[in-house]
């Protein structure tokens, strides 16, 4: 069975949704229920996640990649000032530089695959 390439941006949407649903709740929530990843520092974690939603919302919606990057650009700046209202938590300019940069690269992967997807597609 081959999936066709809308299929799989469908499919990356409903990703991108996931993403953005768990970096809602691992930004917002006390620390003490933030999920982690056991292997990698918090970084790592922050880098990741918004590389995730970044590549995946990209990929979706390819005619929208500059205000996908935007849209998540804001979001990390906008969900770091809000920890400040947390009390266990803490909004850093670190921690939203590694945030962008994720997004960033997230948005460049999701551009190069989809070159890559567009390239080895058969003419109709």
């Amino acid at each position: 069975m081959v999936l066709s390439l809308d299929t799989f941006r469908r499919l990356a949407g409903l990703a991108g949704w996931a993403a953005l649903l768990t970096i809602l709740f691992s930004t917002l929530s006390p620390i003490e229920a933030r999920p982690h990843i056991p292997l990698f520092g918090a970084d790592a974690e922050r880098f990741l996640a918004y590389c995730a939603a970044a590549a995946t919302f990209s990929f979706a919606y390819p005619r929208r990649r500059w205000l996908v990057l935007g849209g998540i650009v804001s979001l990390a700046i906008g969900l770091e000032w809000l920890q400040t209202l947390e009390k266990t938590r803490h909004g850093l300019p670190h921690d939203a530089m590694v945030k962008v940069a994720g997004a960033a690269l997230g948005s460049i992967a999701a551009a190069a695959l989809d070159a890559m997807a567009l390239r080895l597609r058969k003419p109709a």
